[in-house]
């Protein structure tokens, strides 16, 4: 018999492919991820700069120490939040590569080409509504305008383009987003829930900013739903955050 029709077929066509399998109760893990947060925190705030103390920066590089040094901290907070949750994952017999949706996305690899396109589409709708609402649709990228497109971009775009989409991904859209979907809330309270988590640790943006980095929380994690792959959200943050470090240091923004 024909079962096609039941089969997941890709990012807008047949049912969706997520399912969440994961050790961990909703109570317990948003109590992990809180503690996560915290820990690359602590590893950046008190580690990193007592050892960038030491190391001496001759001649111009010593303006661009304090970008460097806070460059280097994000890092630092990424990779231990990588290494925890993955670590976490594994706790009670879990297998990070389920927990965290690792495996290969349904319809790869045309899906990346439709969630890219897809993705370009939000944000334009997005700009759009900025623009109407707010006077500068620009200001939350003028204050990290030096600190990305300085001496320091390459590494902005490893910490930002690299970093940032694997520990926020892997924490939120993958620990996180597991064990609450698996709850009543289901994967709709899921993504809210995830989606607003992950907007807090960017506060201090405006109002707007906020609005924006909630609405591409729930874009990736519907990505994960439709595609039963964290890869795709992981592959589309990072070519997000990629092309703001780009534009930030080639294209000035405007007054």
């Amino acid at each position: 018999m024909d079962t096609s029709i039941s089969r997941p077929l890709g990012l807008f066509r047949g049912p969706a492919a997520y399912s969440p399998h994961t050790p961990w109760r909703p109570l317990a893990a948003l109590a992990v991820s809180a503690a996560i947060v915290l820990a690359g925190a602590v590893a950046a705030a008190f580690v990193l700069p007592t050892t960038l103390a030491d190391i001496p920066l001759p001649g111009a590089w010593r303006q661009a120490r304090p970008e460097t040094a806070l460059l280097a901290a994000l890092g630092v907070w990424q990779l231990t939040t990588i290494a925890l949750t993955l670590a976490a994952s594994a706790r009670h017999g879990g297998d990070p590569r389920v927990v965290l949706a690792l495996g290969r996305p349904v319809g790869a690899p045309g899906v990346y080409v439709k969630a890219i396109v897809a993705m370009v589409v939000l944000q334009i709708v997005v700009g759009i509504v900025q623009r109407n609402l707010t006077d500068d649709a620009f200001a939350d990228l003028r204050p990290v305008r030096a600190l990305l497109a300085g001496r320091d971009w390459l590494l902005g775009l490893a910490v930002v383009g690299v970093g940032a989409p694997l520990a926020e991904e892997m924490l939120f859209r993958g620990f996180l987003f597991s064990a609450l979907a698996a709850t009543r809330a289901g994967v709709a309270g899921a993504a809210v829930i995830t989606s607003a988590t992950w907007t807090a640790l960017h506060a201090g943006y405006t109002l707007s900013g906020l609005g924006e980095v909630f609405l591409i929380g729930l874009f990736f994690s519907w990505l994960v739903w439709r595609t039963g792959s964290l890869r795709v959200a992981i592959f589309c943050h990072g070519l997000y955050n990629s092309l703001i470090v780009l534009a930030l240091r080639y294209v000035p923004l405007p007054p």
